[in-house]
């Protein structure tokens, strides 16, 4: 599969395309980017950040992957910083996608009740625009609940869920994986076509880490493009969160990320 992610380039903390693009190719596919920003680190803990918006480089990108004939059996959203750069996106969704192609939406723009910084409502209306024509959309619960005007509980109730599920649903995609669904000491996800709903929890771990959203969100589709179910799909991926997560807490420097590294060559060298 060539995979084509739409997301940031953080240079330093673990997150977002640097993430994607080893989590992908360890589940053996192919996989293009098309940077929405290059960052000098994450924002998450870092102070004095650099910021350079590539919003203007991306039509001449597109331009040439035409010229070039260059398609994409499946499309991959994240962090997305700039509204124009919506268009484009759904430009090469409409316009270099190869038949059966597959988009993903991971709507990477709020956590714990709040938009991430610098983001508004243009964002969440463009966040919406992309989810009315994916294949899958993968929000956390505070994501969701901005994608659907619905008010965040930190508590959340079955009732609660069902009915983000079912909003999110009525945005127009077909599958919905939400994230970030905690009960009982155990967080995990669920995902909702509107007939069959599938749910994996692990026992949650302490810190909550940067970054461990992404490659939730990569190792899901890196399942899913291989025709697993949803059962081992989540499965693999919550696995995969909690094992990265115990790689990295006993090292207290490495508090930006987590060793995901670890894991994949745990995984791959035996």
């Amino acid at each position: 599969m060539k995979i084509l992610t739409v997301q940031d380039i953080s240079c330093y903390g673990q997150c977002s395309t640097t993430v994607a693009l080893p989590v992908l190719s360890n589940y053996g596919h192919e996989t293009v980017i098309l940077p929405s920003a290059i960052l000098s680190t994450h924002t998450g803990g870092f102070k004095n950040f650099t910021v350079h918006d590539l919003t203007d480089e991306m039509p001449k990108i597109i331009s040439h992957w035409k010229s070039e004939n260059i398609t994409f059996d499946a499309l991959y959203t994240g962090y997305i910083g700039d509204a124009r750069q919506f268009d484009y996106i759904l430009d090469i969704k409409n316009s270099m996608m190869n038949k059966g192609g597959l988009f993903f939406v991971d709507p990477a723009m709020a956590d714990h009740g709040k938009m991430y910084y610098g983001l508004g409502e243009e964002i969440v209306n463009g966040m919406r625009r992309m989810c009315e024509v994916a294949d899958y959309i993968l929000p956390n619960i505070t994501e969701a609940c901005f994608l659907t005007g619905t008010s965040y509980q930190e508590v959340q109730t079955e009732e609660f869920i069902n009915t983000l599920l079912e909003r999110l649903l009525a945005l127009g995609t077909k599958n919905v994986i939400l994230t970030g669904y905690e009960v009982g000491g155990q967080i995990g996800a669920i995902a909702y076509d509107g007939k069959n709903k599938v749910c994996v929890l692990k026992d949650k771990q302490i810190p909550s880490y940067h970054g461990t959203g992404d490659i939730f969100s990569s190792v899901i589709i890196g399942n899913i493009l291989n025709n697993k179910s949803m059962k081992e799909t989540l499965d693999d991926a919550t696995s995969f969160i909690v094992d990265s997560i115990l790689e990295t807490r006993s090292d207290s420097t490495h508090g930006y990320g987590v060793k995901y590294e670890q894991v994949i060559y745990k995984k791959y060298s035996k």
